[in-house]
């Protein structure tokens, strides 16, 4: 099944934290991923930064907003980074975190090429309000095929995806 997804050029913006060499060398990263919730929320608190909290809040413009981090079987477990970093971050904002939203299959993601990302997407189930707005929450962005399916689910049911942040990514 293929999941919905938006146009490209309504693609929100999506904030990054870190660089990636420096998250992926730090010594609590591959347990964060591999689902240690200590190890996430250590990793997290080393990168989050107070410029790009305030990124986030002014594209948010005091709105209220639900953060929506991505909950992903990864093959050596639950990647415990993007629900760090929701917890951070909705400690900063002020903001509540949608605990409902999950990814229903595992991609395998981590390492793999442009064309396996495709051919394996990933897709969401959980609750979505008509009329709501959300910020995504994700660990990494390289293609971002993940967020586009996520925006995708959350605006097929009338959510308005206001933007995204992750810990790191490709620019």
């Amino acid at each position: 099944m293929k999941p919905p997804r938006i146009a490209l050029d309504r693609f929100p913006d999506v904030v990054i934290h870190a660089g990636e060499s420096a998250v992926k060398r730090h010594s609590q990263y591959a347990a964060g991923k591999a689902g240690d919730i200590d190890a996430a929320r250590d990793l997290v608190s080393v990168f989050v930064n107070g410029t790009c909290i305030g990124r986030l809040s002014e594209l948010l413009g005091g709105r209220l907003v639900e953060l929506v981090p991505v909950h992903a079987l990864e093959s050596e477990g639950v990647n415990e980074i993007p629900a760090a970093l929701g917890s951070e971050l909705s400690r900063r904002l002020g903001l509540p975190v949608n605990q409902s939203v999950l990814q229903a299959n595992s991609v395998g993601h981590t390492g793999a090429s442009g064309f396996a990302r495709l051919a394996h997407q990933a897709q969401f189930v959980g609750q979505i309000s008509p009329g709501a707005c959300y910020l995504l929450v994700d660990d990494f962005v390289g293609q971002g095929g993940t967020l586009a399916n996520l925006i995708g689910f959350i605006s097929s049911q009338g959510g308005q995806v206001l933007g995204a942040t992750v810990l790191t990514g490709k620019p």
